[in-house]
């Protein structure tokens, strides 16, 4: 009975995901979040979001490092709903792993993570973002990123979002933020559902490739500051994408973590849904973990400071 009682008390293990490795993985760890963002893509319906911290600390540990030595993990990005709602979650797993990272919405402050790369959501300048994220937290964040310990070490990057609708701010954004103690400003484009016609989306690649240009410009007059690499852009263009998505996606590598309806790890389709028109993917990061394949090296969660 005594070893029954402690076999029971264990954690469980995570699911089978199969016999391959990931050399990269990302983790839902909540669904909570203290903001409404208009383009989250975590709550569309076809999503496992209504689960609310149904894995304790103790599972999400055990299994996190079960899978890690299961697929071969060196990677892993933190990522809710809002991450720093289970800041002592996170900063323990963190360690779990060689390279990890966690994007965060800000406003729960910075975490001090260092060696870390931190990822801080803006999208656009104060009006902007905030029709966004909603009113006042553009300067709640300004105010995080301005008053953390710039000496500790932690890598910190804003990353903007860019939508059909707030693809007009992105130049005043970088100027608004140019002096902000950061390592560098990221871009990344809005992943559509399926069918989606919305203000957010683009209806064709065509019409995105004109911000994409705007975007190259940006790098080029500011190439310290904005950290996206040419090369990478110009695979997101029309005439290339198509090339990189669906079945040939370079994120196919990578585990996406959620936790579903019964308190258990589930991967989804893909790292932003289930339900994603892989057609108008608008993912940095897929692209340029497409680069970084034909070079034969494999980008983690901060390869975007080093472009």
């Amino acid at each position: 009975m005594a070893i029954d009682s402690l076999q029971s008390a264990l954690p469980p293990d995570p699911p089978d995901f199969g016999p391959r490795e990931f050399p990269a993985a990302l983790v839902n760890v909540t669904n909570r979040c203290n903001l409404k963002c208009t383009h989250c893509f975590i709550y569309r319906d076809a999503n496992p979001n209504a689960s609310i911290d149904k894995m304790d600390d103790a599972t999400m540990l055990h299994q996190l490092e079960v899978l890690r030595d299961r697929h071969g993990i060196k990677s892993m990005l933190f990522m809710g709903g809002e991450p720093m709602v289970r800041r002592k979650l996170v900063l323990a797993a963190m360690s779990l792993f060689e390279d990890s990272s966690i994007a965060t919405n800000g406003t729960y402050g910075i975490p001090s993570t260092p060696g870390r790369l931190v990822s801080v959501s803006l999208d656009g300048p104060s009006e902007e973002n905030d029709a966004i994220r909603g009113q006042g937290v553009f300067e709640r964040v300004e105010q995080a990123v301005r008053g953390r310990d710039r000496e500790d070490g932690t890598i910190v990057m804003l990353q903007m979002a860019i939508t059909k609708e707030n693809s007009p701010s992105i130049e005043r954004f970088v100027d608004v933020v140019a002096d902000w103690p950061v390592d560098g400003v990221a871009f990344t484009f809005y992943v559509p559902r399926k069918g989606e016609c919305s203000g957010q989306a683009w209806e064709t690649n065509q019409e995105r490739d004109e911000v994409v240009e705007r975007v190259i410009a940006l790098k080029e007059a500011y190439p310290d500051l904005v950290r996206a690499n040419v090369a990478t852009l110009r695979l997101m263009k029309s005439d290339q994408c198509g090339a990189y998505v669906g079945d040939r996606c370079a994120f196919k590598a990578m585990l996406p973590l959620y936790v579903g309806d019964g308190g258990v790890f589930e991967r989804t389709f893909c790292c932003y849904g289930n339900d994603v028109d892989c057609n108008r993917c608008g993912a940095y990061a897929v692209f340029n973990a497409v680069r970084h394949r034909g070079r034969g090296s494999t980008p983690g969660p901060t390869t975007p400071v080093s472009d």
